[in-house]
């Protein structure tokens, strides 16, 4: 999973918990969602944020298996609530290219 300090973890199962009765009661979770989504985001950022400063080159597979893993996270939660996910996916794309050059990517990744 994502890192994340301890009070944003803490709060993050908190609305878990919260998004769990509140299904359970036929009640709208979209917000709580959405809050989750933004600690994943301010996650991401700080982690990217450590990384630079730590002297990581974010095209280190390493770097970019886990932004992928964050993303990834935030597209499953903006898709529960149906939100769209395109931009997740950009994003994925995004790092893929930074990791693996353009050339890698459509090599590996694009549909043929």
């Amino acid at each position: 999973m994502i890192k994340m300090n301890n009070a944003a973890q803490n709060y993050f199962n908190r609305l878990q918990k919260q998004i769990e009765k509140a299904e359970l009661e036929n009640k709208p979770i979209n917000g709580l969602v959405k809050q989750q989504i933004q600690l994943l985001q301010d996650a991401h950022d700080e982690f990217v944020s450590t990384a630079k400063n730590r002297g990581y080159d974010l095209s280190n597979p390493q770097v970019g298996e886990i932004e992928i893993r964050q993303y990834s996270a935030m597209k499953q939660l903006a898709q529960k609530i149906g939100l769209p996910v395109e931009q997740y996916d950009e994003l994925i794309k995004n790092v893929k290219i930074r990791v693996f050059g353009e050339e890698n990517y459509k090599r590996f990744f694009e549909q043929k």
